[in-house]
C-alpha cells in the first residue's frame, strides 16, 4: 500500500449533511468516547476549517484517521458513526 504524503490531507470538503445545532445534539447524547472524537472532528470543521493536521492536532489524533472520519462521513452521513469501526 502507497503512503500518502501529508500534503494530501490538507485540504478536503466537507458533505453538508446536518447543521451545527444538530451535531452539538450528536455529540451530547452518543454514548462513547470514540464517537464523541468522531463527531468533535466534524464539529472542528465546520467552526473552525483549517488543515487536516491541525485538526489531527487539536483533538488527539492522527491526520490519516481525521481523513478517514471525513471521508467516512462525506460518503455514509451521520450513519458513519453509528457502524463499529
Amino acid at each position: 500500500m502507497e503512503s500518502r504524503g501529508m500534503e494530501e490531507y490538507e485540504i478536503i470538503n466537507l458533505e453538508d449533511h446536518l447543521s451545527l445545532s444538530d451535531i452539538r445534539i450528536k455529540m451530547q447524547t452518543r454514548p462513547g468516547f470514540l464517537t464523541m472524537q468522531k463527531w468533535l472532528v466534524i464539529y472542528n470543521l465546520i467552526v473552525h476549517p483549517r488543515p487536516l493536521s491541525q485538526i489531527a492536532m487539536h483533538t488527539g489524533l492522527s491526520e490519516s484517521t481525521v481523513y478517514r472520519i471525513v471521508s467516512d462521513y462525506n460518503r455514509l452521513g451521520p450513519e458513519a458513526f453509528n457502524m463499529i469501526s
